[in-house]
């Protein structure tokens, strides 16, 4: 379901999710940013994602598919960490990015006094916080161009990054028949429900 379904729910809710779903979006981009900033990368500061200048991040496309499927996409943050096993950390860091986003998103919600507007607010605040966990159980495969399809191949051998390639070469429509393969077959449900229980238990050790 798209954010625009979210519009039933009031249109406070919805232009909350919307904005908090986007700046998740920037969430992402930054975690990565600063980890291959601190590799010594130059890249992601040279071309600006260590800020939050808005039109750095995000992508029109991302935005528009967000806004209609509740999946989106940011721009590709630049990095090339070719020291060990550091490129396919910052590369992970996008997926713990968007979890980042989640559990404050969760944590503010629990935290909001309970008044009608507020109410609102929050129920918008846990919308985003499921489509961030989405986003990070997603991210997670190695589908090209996704963030665990540039870990694995940073870390694998030739037949790894060739087999990769090959389900590049296929475009968006190869990662939409898989994408669409694993939510199906209930896989990707399986790891949201998975990750979505790590930060619920997060919050509970916080008493919330």
């Amino acid at each position: 379901m798209g954010l625009i379904g979210l519009l039933a729910n009031g249109f406070l809710v919805f232009v909350v999710a919307f904005a908090a779903s986007v700046f998740g979006l920037v969430v992402h981009n930054l975690a990565q940013a600063w980890l291959a900033d601190r590799y010594g990368d130059s890249g992601p500061r040279r071309y600006g994602f260590l800020t939050l200048e808005p039109r750095v991040h995000l992508d029109p496309l991302g935005l528009l598919l967000l806004l209609l499927l509740g999946f989106g996409w940011p721009r590709f943050v630049p990095f090339r960490v070719l020291r060990g096993n550091r490129e396919a950390w910052v590369a992970l860091m996008g997926p713990v990015g968007f979890l980042l986003a989640a559990f404050v998103y969760l944590l503010i919600s629990a935290l909001l006094p309970r008044t009608l507007a507020l109410d609102q607010v929050g129920l918008g605040l846990q919308f985003a916080a499921l489509i961030m966990v989405r986003h990070a159980a997603v991210y997670l495969f190695p589908v090209p161009p996704l963030d665990g399809a540039r870990a694995l191949y940073a870390v694998g051998g030739y037949e790894v990054r060739r087999f990769l390639d090959r389900i590049g070469s296929y475009g968006p429509i190869g990662f939409l028949v898989i994408f669409l393969v694993l939510s199906f077959t209930g896989f990707l449900g399986a790891v949201e429900r998975g990750l979505l229980g790590l930060l619920l238990d997060a919050l509970r050790a916080l008493g919330l």
